[in-house]
């Protein structure tokens, strides 16, 4: 009985001394990894460019027929102030809306951080770009 308790005391001992000296060996700083804050992802980014890109197009292509197809900057202009100031006339009504409904989309898309890159221009100021645009091809022919 004597050598089997050597030997369960043998074992027992070199079982407590591993286990102990390992996790001592062993034992590095474990690092957690990073938890990300996930938000809900926003489905509804697509309507609001939807909008925005019909709106735009609505606004462009109303000045294109109207005024660009011609070369007439001057009505342009007259149209554009007329658009400003919120004037009764049915084109401005109608371009105001298109405009009251980009800058609606534009900015809940801006809220729930939507792409937004296809948009930094308002519609209204790249009327006035291509206005200026047509001035200057009038006064290079002339």
């Amino acid at each position: 009985m004597d050598i089997s308790f050597k030997r369960y005391f043998l074992i027992c001992f070199i079982v407590v001394f591993t286990g102990c000296s390992y996790q001592q060996i062993d034992k590095k700083p474990t690092v957690s990894p990073k938890v990300v804050d996930k938000k809900p992802i926003y489905k509804f980014c697509h309507n609001h460019i939807k909008i925005m890109t019909h709106a735009s197009t609505y606004i462009f292509n109303e000045f294109e027929k109207g005024y660009f197809i011609q070369g007439d900057d001057i009505g342009a202009k007259a149209q554009v102030f007329l658009i400003e100031n919120r004037s009764p006339t049915p084109f401005s009504k109608n371009i105001n809306a298109a405009l009251d409904s980009y800058k609606k989309q534009y900015n809940l898309a801006k809220k729930y951080k939507c792409d937004l890159n296809d948009f930094e221009i308002n519609p209204l100021d790249e009327i006035k770009e291509k206005i200026k645009t047509i001035e200057a091809k009038k006064k290079d022919n002339k």
